[in-house]
């Protein structure tokens, strides 16, 4: 039984894989074309945006968010949510009409084709190197000057299964600090059980998301302060799922 689980799983993380492969190749002539220039980045974040909407509903996968808060396309927001699965990106796409780009892993920038439009509009950040680290963070803050709507997930990569929360980095919340940003957290309760890192788990249901309050003014807050006010939020929503 074990093992058929484990096919049925497989087989179902392949059509997951097809929901995207089809609908971006697809449209790769246009969207290849609009990464020429930032200025195209809207118009290119409308496809993603829908390409996400069909992966989830096409796969089996259906979100069911709670909305705390409405978000304000006249506003500017830092998104920090808990990090579990390779779905958490294209599911900030989902939610976010806006266009969002990422502060990311550089080894993202490596995967075929996706990899290739990640690292044109997002920021890529090598943790080994605190050059690096400091550049990407620097480069991070004029985004967000000029207006961009950023995504962080501060544990900085995927936690172990065993974890429901991982430790935060100081990162993101020294960058709204300094940049005065809003934060929202974004709490994620299912994602893990829908496409955990092992190939042979995994299955379609609907996904539980939390959009919580925005923390405002956070230049106010020290960043120990800040980010344990986010882990909090995060955490205790967690536990309420769990329960």
């Amino acid at each position: 039984m074990k093992i058929i689980k484990g096919i049925l799983s497989l087989l179902w993380r392949l059509w997951f894989a097809l929901c995207f492969a089809i609908p971006f190749l697809v449209l790769l002539p246009i969207t290849i074309f609009m990464t020429l220039s930032p200025k195209f980045y809207p118009v290119l974040y409308f496809f993603l945006h829908r390409i996400s909407k069909f992966m989830m509903y096409a796969s089996g996968i259906f979100p069911k968010v709670n909305k705390e808060y409405k978000l304000d396309p006249k506003k500017q927001y830092l998104f920090c949510s808990n990090h579990t699965s390779t779905i958490d990106i294209p599911m900030m796409f989902f939610l976010s009409k806006k266009p969002i780009a990422f502060i990311g892993k550089a080894s993202i920038s490596k995967y075929p084709i996706f990899g290739y439009y990640y690292k044109r509009f997002n920021v890529l950040v090598n943790r080994a190197s605190l050059r690096n680290s400091y550049a990407a963070f620097e480069q991070a803050g004029q985004k967000i000057k000029d207006g961009q709507n950023m995504v962080i997930f501060p544990e900085g990569g995927i936690v172990k299964e065993r974890l429901r929360l991982g430790k935060f980095k100081n990162g993101p919340f020294r960058l709204a600090v300094e940049q005065n940003v809003s934060i929202i957290p974004i709490t994620f309760a299912d994602n893990k059980q829908i496409f955990p890192v092992q190939y042979m788990k995994g299955r379609p249901q609907r996904a539980r998301i939390t959009i919580h309050q925005p923390i405002d003014d956070c230049s106010i807050y020290s960043i120990e302060d800040l980010k344990n006010k986010v882990f909090n939020t995060i955490e205790k929503e967690l536990i309420r799922y769990e329960n």
